[in-house]
């Protein structure tokens, strides 16, 4: 029994870095933003966003095209003829074309320069805030991935502590069972105790499938969430931790830092301004659009006799603008406009989810730390309260009941502790997620 003291050295390896785990969660959470999916799918809406920029700022420059042609073509003659009275009394054959076939080969270059297309801007801003979106939507997907990360990592870890648990429960019922069987054999116990021993064993047995149960379960969450063969083996060491626990900032302090840094705040300003954009986008259906536009080209054709060589050129300047569409510029104006009110009238809302959100990480989190006091405390009354049912036991003044119960009471406050410092871990984990920023 004495070596349940190390106890309280192996369950702090839940509230550790894990440098315990030859995977560390430093480590996990550097695979999972490799490999999940997630990220994957979020780091290629990103790539696409920036390719839309790409051709926003494209627009503004001229657009150059070159083209050029080689072939050869035969077109039959065809004859004519001409009858003009008095000047001409009898028909006269006219023989238009030649009975060959003919090579040609030519090239053309145009450009085309937009001078005025009022809509470029606002695109192009438009474009400018959906390839920031797309990134803070990146940074959110991977904050949300490490947190998903974390919440897989302790709980593996608590799932290991819990089958060390059951392994310790079955020990201490087995131990007693031992104990019991003597007393029978020395006449001092009864079939009674016997059979209620030989059930904690059995129970203990029960508990601690479920627990290897858990632990399979535990690892198969945290290689998913890494992007990883789901029955991709993780070891780990057991070695000795000190639990240091973190004091959170304030509420106002860790608002400000969300509204700062929470990619969902960013990307809802964000769609706001597009929103707005988009009316200007609108808007500029009401300008005219000004383009240049310059051509140069050469046709050459091989005949039998002769060659023919055609080259052009032209600028050509142009402007155009809507006078009327059926009312369709003023009502998609009117559409713009209103999505605009929309998004402004829906920011508070936004604004108070997220401070709530604050809010109750916060208090999760203070209530996992003083969660963790109490926990410790009934750990030790219930390691002392082992111990003395067991003396009392083998003193003859204790009934089995009461060693069993306290033994039960035992593993019950080991468990509610290591509960409580993976509450403690998955808090802090919370509050950095709530916020946008790494404040834990």
């Amino acid at each position: 029994m004495k070596r349940h003291k190390l106890y309280a050295s192996l369950i702090a390896v839940i509230c550790l870095s894990a440098s315990a785990m030859s995977l560390t969660l430093k480590e996990s959470i550097s695979i999972a933003l490799k490999n999940n999916p997630e990220v994957v799918s979020s780091q290629k809406k990103l790539d696409a966003a920036n390719a839309r920029l790409a051709q926003a700022i494209g627009a503004f420059t001229p657009t150059v095209k070159l083209s050029g042609n080689v072939g050869r073509e035969y077109s039959q003659p065809y004859a004519v003829q001409v009858y003009a009275p008095p000047i001409i009394p009898t028909p006269v054959p006219f023989s238009f074309g030649i009975d060959s076939a003919t090579d040609s080969r030519g090239y053309s270059a145009s450009l085309t320069q937009p001078l005025l297309v009022a809509a470029l801007l606002p695109g192009f801003n438009i474009a400018k805030l959906a390839a920031d979106t797309a990134k803070e939507d990146l940074s959110k997907t991977m904050q949300g991935t490490a947190y998903d990360t974390t919440v897989a990592y302790f709980a593996l870890l608590k799932a290991d502590e819990f089958v060390k648990l059951s392994n310790e429960s079955l020990d201490m019922a087995k131990s007693h069972l031992s104990q019991v069987q003597a007393m029978i054999s020395a006449g001092v116990a009864t079939r009674s105790d016997l059979l209620r021993a030989e059930v904690q064993v059995a129970n203990s047995e029960v508990a601690l499938t479920k627990a290897n149960n858990g632990f399979e379960l535990a690892k198969g969450s945290l290689n998913n969430v890494m992007g990883q063969p789901i029955d991709a083996q993780i070891s780990f060491s057991d070695q000795e931790h000190t639990s240091t626990q973190a004091t959170a900032p304030g509420l106002s302090d860790l608002t400000d830092t969300a509204f700062k840094y929470l990619p969902d705040w960013k990307m809802f300003k964000m769609a706001g301004d597009i929103a707005d954009q988009n009316v200007w986008v609108q808007r500029s259906a009401y300008v005219p659009t000004l383009m240049l536009s310059g051509s140069t080209g050469d046709q050459i054709t091989y005949y039998p006799s002769y060659t023919t060589d055609v080259r052009n050129w032209s600028i050509t300047g142009s402007a155009s603008i809507t006078l009327f569409d059926g009312l369709g510029i003023q009502n998609r104006i009117r559409e713009a406009e209103a999505n605009l009110d929309a998004q402004k009238a829906s920011e508070e809302n936004v604004r108070n989810g997220i401070i709530l959100s604050v809010r109750n990480a916060l208090l999760d989190f203070n209530a996992a730390e003083q969660t963790i006091t109490s926990a410790k405390k009934a750990v030790d009354l219930a390691e002392e309260n082992d111990k003395v049912s067991e003396l009392r036991y083998k003193s003859g003044v204790a009934t089995n009941i009461e060693v069993l119960d306290a033994q039960v009471a035992l593993t019950q406050a080991r468990s509610n502790y290591s509960q409580a410092l993976f509450d403690l871990e998955i808090a802090k984990a919370k509050i950095n997620k709530s916020v946008g920023q790494e404040v834990l």
